[in-house]
This record gives C-alpha cells, sequence and structure tokens, in this order.
C-alpha cells in the first residue's frame, strides 16, 4: 500500500535537502568569483574555518 503522507513528507525533505544545496553553490560561487577578482596590494584575502577555532578555556 502507498503511504501517501509519508511520500508527501519525503518530497517536502528532498525539497529542503536541494533549497540547502542551491543556497551553499551560490557562497561557493561567491567565493570563487571574489578570489578570482582579488587585486593584489589593495586588499587581503583571509580565510577563517570554524572548525578549527579554539574556544576560550
Amino acid at each position: 500500500m502507498i503511504d501517501r503522507v509519508r511520500m508527501e513528507t519525503d518530497l517536502q525533505e528532498a525539497r529542503r535537502a536541494r533549497q540547502d544545496a542551491e543556497a551553499a553553490n551560490q557562497d561557493v560561487e561567491e567565493l570563487i568569483w571574489e578570489l578570482q577578482h582579488v587585486q593584489l596590494g589593495r586588499q587581503r584575502v583571509v580565510f577563517s574555518i570554524a572548525g578549527f577555532e579554539q574556544e576560550a578555556a
């Protein structure tokens, strides 16, 4: 038997996952554009990786 409620829930989750992936892709595209248009000597590029930041003890 087909569970239509479960099917609708799965579809909504898939849509949310696609939207999250599209948003992440846009972030990456913006970062790539910024890196491609760096004018050396005029600005500095700073990278921050949240996973490696140390919290104050």
